[in-house]
């Protein structure tokens, strides 16, 4: 089991899952005054939204710099939510995924340090929303 990718970009560091849905399908359906049933018109298939779930983390010689650092890596990959890269996200089985977006990449909880012997760990867990385009 891998970390959850995107654009080459590992976006959890530990405890990556992820939750592809099914692809959507896209019709337009109505009812018909007198007849049962409804009138359907298949219009192809509108992509997935795919759920990834984990935790950052990131090392540093005093609290302070854990928690910098920390903000770094969640910075950095918040900026890959730009609404113009389409790229390959990889998921935490290794499968691959084409014509992806990443719309969304969020803190979901407070940071927490730990002493790591002489160092320091701060940990945060993250959600993050892909979109495949075209399945």
């Amino acid at each position: 089991m891998s970390n959850p990718q995107f654009n080459g970009t590992e976006l959890v560091t530990k405890a990556g899952r992820d939750l592809p849905s099914s692809v959507a399908a896209r019709y337009y359906a109505e009812t018909m005054p007198g007849l049962d049933g409804l009138f359907v018109q298949p219009h192809g298939t509108a992509g997935r939204q795919i759920a990834i779930h984990g935790v950052l983390q990131a090392s540093g010689e005093s609290p302070a710099a854990a928690h910098q650092a920390l903000k770094g890596l969640l910075r950095a990959r918040q900026e890959l939510v730009d609404g113009r890269t389409v790229a390959t996200y990889v998921g935490s089985d290794g499968h691959d995924y084409a014509n992806c977006m990443l719309v969304s990449y969020e803190p979901a909880g407070e940071v927490i340090v730990s002493s790591a012997g002489s160092s320091y760990t701060a940990t945060i867990r993250v959600t993050a929303m892909v979109i495949q385009l075209v399945t």
